[in-house]
Order: C-alpha cells, then sequence, then structure tokens
C-alpha cells in the first residue's frame, strides 16, 4: 500500500524543530487536495523550487540510492543515508562518475550540449540521483509519469544536460523524472569474486539494476509530487535507448512500467549479444591486469578512490585506468538477465507495454569527426561489400564529398529500417501492444547543418520542447519552436494514453501489417503520416538487406496466426 508522502507542516516549523525530530516525525498523511510542497522521500524531506514555466516545479538532485563508493563499489544500490530537516532541491546532484573532460566547448558535442557549467555538477560516487519536474497541482493530480534514461554510450552522460530541461513537457500535464545510473567499470564490471560475494552468484550489471532501483523508487514515491505509479513510461535516447530495451528484458522490472519509448536505439527490438557470465569475468579480469601491468584483488580495487582512475595512466602509459577499463556491455547472469527474458522477438513479449522507437535521419554525421570526403572508388567498394551492386540506383554521388555524406546516411537508413523491420514484427507477433514509429527529418538551424542536418540526438530539443533564446544555443526559427510544440505535444500524450494523437495534432498512425508499415516524419516544423522516406529505393534496398540478413521472411511480417514460430533463436541475428 502507498502511503502519501507530502507532509502539511510548514517548512519553517520543520527546520526549527529538525535538531529534536526525525526526518520522519514530522510527517504526516496529507488530506485530499494538499498542495505538492514539501515531500517525504527515501532519506528524508524535499522541497522543491520553481521554473521558467509557471506552476512546474523542480526537484533536483534527490538520491535514490546510497553511495557506491568504497564497500558499495560494484554491490546492487544501496539504500539513502537519511539527512534531517527539508532539503531544498535547488541543486543538480553529482553526475555518475565519468570522465567530465571527454566533451569540451569548442567540439561539436561540447558547443551544443555542455558550454554552460550551470548544467554541469560535478561528477563522483554519489551520482544515484533524480530530478522531477512536476505541474501537479495537488498530491491526487494522479498525472503520469515519464521516466528519462540519459545517453552517453554508457560511459557518460547525465541527467541534469541542457537538453532535457522539461519545464515546457511537464506543462502538458505529465512527471518527468530524470534518472542517472553507474558508468562503464563503476556500471559493468563483472569479476568472479564479486559474483561469489553477491547473494545471487552474478556481477557485472550494476547500472541496470540503478535503472531498477530508480523505478522502484518512482513506483513509491511519485505519488507525493502528484503522479500515478501505475502510468510510468520509460524512455531513452542512445545508450540510453539500449538501456530502456534491457529493462524491457529483464523481469526485476516487470510491473514497474507500461509504456515505453525508445529514441535512436540501434537494433530495435532484435537480440542483442549477451556474453555469459563466466565469460564476462574472465574478459574484464584480462581487462585489468593488462591496465594495471598486474593482478589486482577486489579489495585493492575498491580501495582506489575513483579520481584515481580518471588521472592515473595505464602500466603502458597510453591512455587513463578509466579509459582502459571502459566496459559498457551487460552479461546473461540468469538474475537480471535470463535466456528466456532476452528475446523481445518472442510471441508476446511485448504484450501490456506500449512503444514509441524512431531515429533521426543523420544520424551518423555527428559521431564522426565532421566533414570529410570518400572517393568514388572506396565509395563503390564500401557499398559493394554491403549491398552489392544493387546499391547503385539508390546512392549516387557525383564527387568524393557527396560520396562521404551518402555513406554516412546510408548507414542512417539501414538503422531505420531497422526499426520498422522489427517493429512490424513485433506488431505480428503481440497482441496487447500499440507501436508507433517516427523518423526525424527536422535539421536544426546553422552550426553547418548542410552537413549535420538532423544529426544524433538533434530530436531531444525538440521532444523535450528545450529549446530556449539564450546565448551559446542555435539561434532557434519559428519552425524549430512549431517543431517542439508538436514532438512534445505528441511525446506528452503517449506518456498519458499510450497513444500520441491528440486534438489539433496532425494524424499518426499506428504501425500496421501493411508492407511498408507506417511512421510520422518530422520536418520543416511539420508532422505527416507516411509510409516512406523521401527515398524510396534506399528504403527498399535496406529494407531487403535487413530482411535477408536476419533471417526473417516477409510472411513474418504478415497477420497470419499460422507463421508464428514462438521464438527466434539469438544465432539468427548474430552477425
Amino acid at each position: 500500500m502507498r502511503l502519501n508522502r507530502v507532509v502539511g507542516i510548514c517548512v519553517t516549523c520543520i527546520l526549527t524543530f529538525s535538531v529534536m525530530l526525525s526526518p520522519f516525525e514530522g510527517a504526516v498523511k496529507a488530506e485530499s487536495g494538499e498542495p505538492v510542497d514539501i515531500v517525504s522521500v527515501e532519506g528524508g524531506l524535499v522541497k522543491g523550487v520553481g521554473t521558467d514555466v509557471d506552476g512546474v516545479q523542480l526537484f533536483k538532485g534527490i538520491p535514490f540510492a546510497g553511495s557506491t563508493a568504497g564497500e558499495n563499489r560494484w554491490k546492487e544500490p544501496q539504500p539513502v543515508e537519511p539527512w534531517e530537516g527539508v532539503k531544498l532541491a535547488d541543486t543538480w546532484g553529482d553526475q555518475s562518475m565519468q570522465d567530465v573532460t571527454i566533451n569540451p566547448v569548442g567540439t561539436f558535442w561540447g558547443d551544443e550540449f555542455y558550454f554552460d557549467d550551470s548544467f554541469s555538477p560535478d561528477a563522483s560516487e554519489n551520482g544515484l540521483n533524480l530530478n522531477v519536474y512536476t505541474p501537479a497541482n495537488t498530491v491526487n493530480d494522479n498525472l503520469p509519469v515519464l521516466v528519462w534514461i540519459h545517453g552517453g554510450g554508457n560511459d557518460h552522460g547525465h541527467a541534469s544536460e541542457m537538453e532535457f530541461y522539461a519545464s515546457k513537457l511537464a506543462e502538458k500535464e505529465v512527471i518527468v523524472v530524470e534518472v542517472q545510473y553507474r558508468l562503464s567499470m563503476f556500471g559493468f564490471l563483472a569479476l568472479s569474486e564479486l559474483s561469489e560475494e553477491s547473494e545471487h552468484g552474478v556481477s557485472g550489471n550494476y547500472a541496470i539494476l540503478d535503472l531498477v532501483k530508480s523505478l522502484k523508487w518512482v513506483n513509491q514515491h511519485i505519488d507525493g509530487f502528484g503522479g500515478n505509479p501505475e502510468e510510468v513510461t520509460i524512455a531513452g535516447q542512445s545508450a540510453g535507448a539500449r538501456n530502456v530495451t534491457q529493462l524491457l528484458r529483464t523481469p526485476l522490472a516487470e510491473g514497474l512500467f507500461n509504456k515505453a519509448i525508445i529514441q535512436s536505439g540501434t537494433q530495435g527490438f532484435m537480440p542483442i549479444g549477451f556474453p555469459s557470465l563466466a565469460e564476462k569475468e574472465a574478459a574484464d579480469k584480462e581487462m585489468i591486469t593488462e591496465a594495471f601491468g598486474k593482478e589486482m584483488t577486489l579489495e585493492e580495487l575498491r580501495a582506489l578512490p575513483a579520481e584515481y582512475f580518471m588521472n592515473t595512466k595505464t602500466a603502458d602509459g597510453s591512455e587513463t585506468l578509466f579509459n582502459a577499463l571502459n566496459t559498457r556491455g551487460t552479461v546473461l547472469d540468469g538474475y537480471v538477465f535470463t535466456e528466456e527474458s532476452i528475446d523481445l522477438m518472442k510471441d508476446g513479449a511485448l504484450d501490456g507495454v506500449d512503444i514509441m522507437i524512431g531515429g533521426t535521419s543523420d544520424e551518423r554525421t555527428s559521431l564522426v569527426s565532421g566533414p570529410s570526403t570518400m572517393s568514388l572508388e572506396d565509395f563503390d567498394q564500401t557499398m559493394g561489400e554491403t549491398y552489392g551492386k544493387s546499391y547503385v540506383k539508390s546512392y549516387k554521388p557525383s564527387d568524393p564529398v557527396e560520396a562521404y555524406d551518402l555513406f554516412l546516411r546510408s548507414q542512417s537508413d539501414m538503422r531505420f529500417q531497422r526499426y520498422m523491420v522489427s517493429t512490424l514484427y513485433a506488431k505480428v507477433h503481440n497482441e496487447d501492444t500499440n507501436i508507433y514509429n517516427y523518423y526525424f527529418n527536422h535539421a536544426p538551424p546553422g552550426r553547418n547543418s548542410e552537413f549535420y542536418g538532423s544529426y544524433h540526438s538533434s530530436d531531444l530539443w525538440y521532444f523535450f520542447n528545450s529549446m530556449r533564446d539564450v546565448e551559446g544555443q542555435r539561434e532557434w526559427t519559428p519552425a524549430d519552436y512549431t517543431m517542439g510544440d508538436i514532438m512534445s505535444s505528441y511525446y506528452a500524450n503517449f506518456v498519458k494514453n499510450g497513444n500520441p494523437n491528440g486534438e489539433s495534432l496532425p494524424k499518426w498512425d499506428e504501425v500496421d501489417s501493411s508492407p511498408k508499415g507506417s511512421f510520422i516524419r518530422f520536418f520543416d516544423g511539420k508532422a505527416e503520416s507516411v509510409t516512406e522516406t523521401p527515398y524510396p529505393l534506399r528504403d527498399n534496398l535496406n529494407r531487403k538487406l535487413i530482411l535477408d540478413d536476419e533471417g526473417i521472411s516477409p510472411a513474418d511480417l504478415k497477420n497470419n496466426q499460422n507463421n508464428s514460430s514462438g521464438s527466434f533463436s539469438p544465432a539468427r541475428f548474430q552477425k
């Protein structure tokens, strides 16, 4: 049974008597209609601050688990350490431990997202915290909840980045919770010594356990912020999208959400590689020995401060220990992930979960070092190795600059068709799921948009409607602000209803079992439901390649009860 978490006592009284009272001794159950003010969560009492949108409060840096330093390093998330009095949640929580110098100003990402230090808190092993944006007037508003999982390759990134500033999204009557998780070696290291001390006999999936813990926190406490714990959507982009699909795969998260948004997640629902626990333990042990130039015990690794890994070079002097120990993959451990749970292509795997999924038209441009060239000979060889000679009708460069651009675009085209194929398959093989695909084809202005186009992560500004007329951001146009209002409205509607459609919005058709499927295209400040991108020959070429590579037949994508095969062997999807 959930208890209402709001405390009906004035802040002054609590602060005055905090020396005499424990954090919970002043707490009383709020009456019906109680405003969202001081909220009781695991550890103590918190109070939010205002935002740039009237009526939307922001609670920054609320811990949902304890420190992961010292003896808690490489353990399941620990309980929150209690505090006294009321914590004024007006300061971003620390980032999870990472290299904070990875995206300096002057680089593409530094200039895009990381130029303002007020959105860049320190990194430490106190990173298991979250932000809550709430528009609720009272604790009984029962608003739907979006839980956002940031990207960053699972080795960097945090919940307080400026593109995630969610006040305008929350204004559309949804509560936004932005969570963090352990990264790289701190979130994914597997060792036999760690497995031996675990009550479940496992190690290596700590980041996923962090995310599960954050969802349990939402389930237990979001009603105090005016939220409905029974209406939770998980969402993420890039590595965050991969982590969303991992939450779809783990039995530990079952029942903690009922909708999922997957943005630029590469594989869609198709199986990914999972090493066995023994394989991962051996590989990570070898990695540590090579980095240090000697074997290290678990006790020795835990005794080192986190900063040591950031600032100390490997035994051969080639890179920092943190970079050398950059292990980011999940492991099939029989606890967090099981053989049965990881198969999202089996019949009924997604039943009960509504899905929004898609990506940008130019995923690769911001993931390379910038504009370049590719000789026509190299282009022909590279494309031929992927497609054979059938590519020549779809990709026709006239010079080395266009050849490089089209090579990058072909990789984005292939990724999008992977989403289409996997969602068409999922729609046929699940009886109780609604699936909506999107194609973001709206190029943000300036900064060599001719090359970068709708780059990887560009959709974040629009789904969060986080664009502002402030120094450092792009010079946004009326079409950008219109696009942001449209996309954030679809986003909020999906969180509310499992369906993005709403009044005054262009109709977004659900994925169906037609040969091409349907999706919505965002472009030039507009939205339109379509069955093909502006390049249908490329769509067909990439779809055929994926069907052939993955061993999926056209019959598998048709709504025919006789085509059900129960599940696919993951081996079919390994390249």
